[in-house]
């Protein structure tokens, strides 16, 4: 039987509106992150770890780099709805991405999770989304703050609506931010690179965690 592995998954969802109302049935699409880790030759820095459950999952050591086309794992417009979804552990306070999605000179996250200091001993969960294009830096269009989450596996899903940015932590809802997105499809650029548990070598973030 082949190991279960603790996860990084993007979501996609996808739905019709009719008369205001939705149907019923959703068309759903899943884009699993970590098959770039599974296709990475980076074996001196990737490990597998005990997961949730006593599951096995992946370990990413500072110094990982799993990296990766992005257009192999994701589509090349985000829609105007979409839900991310992690599972991780990280080993360490150090501020760095889950993942990121970059622009060809690497020096903006189109698309990623931050996880960094918070007041006291809590830490922030931050949206990155980038229109690269109109922007030189990396635009955070939603920070939430949480207990911290070193050294425990926990489950974040960021759920993006055209109007609003819903954290949910261990299946609690946490806090909701209106935000203003443009635009609501990001569109990637060809050339885009997707990382996980960094966000490249311009981005001197990278991340000891298990996922």
């Amino acid at each position: 039987m082949q190991p279960r592995l603790q996860w990084l998954i993007f979501v996609l969802f996808c739905a019709t509106r009719v008369n205001g109302d939705y149907f019923s049935e959703k068309k759903e699409l899943d884009y699993d992150l970590l098959e770039a880790a599974v296709a990475s030759t980076d074996s001196n820095n990737l490990y597998i770890d005990d997961g949730l459950d006593g599951f096995p999952s992946f370990g990413f050591r500072p110094g990982s780099e799993v990296k990766q086309p992005y257009r192999l794992y994701l589509p090349e417009k985000l829609p105007a709805e979409f839900t991310l979804v992690a599972t991780f552990k990280p080993t360490s306070f150090r501020t760095s991405y889950l993942f990121a999605v970059l622009n060809p000179f690497e020096t903006v996250v189109q698309l990623g999770i931050r996880i960094s200091d918070g007041p006291g001993t809590n830490q922030n969960v931050s949206l990155v989304y980038t229109n690269s294009d109109l922007h030189s830096h990396s635009e955070e269009v939603a920070k939430f703050t949480v207990p911290k989450l070193t050294k425990k596996w926990s489950k974040i899903v960021i759920r993006v609506s055209t109007t609003d940015v819903t954290l949910y932590l261990n299946c609690h809802e946490m806090a909701k931010q209106r935000v203003t997105r443009i635009p609501l499809e990001l569109v990637f650029d060809t050339a885009s690179t997707l990382y996980i548990a960094q966000a490249g070598p311009h981005i001197q973030e990278k991340y000891d965690v298990s996922t």
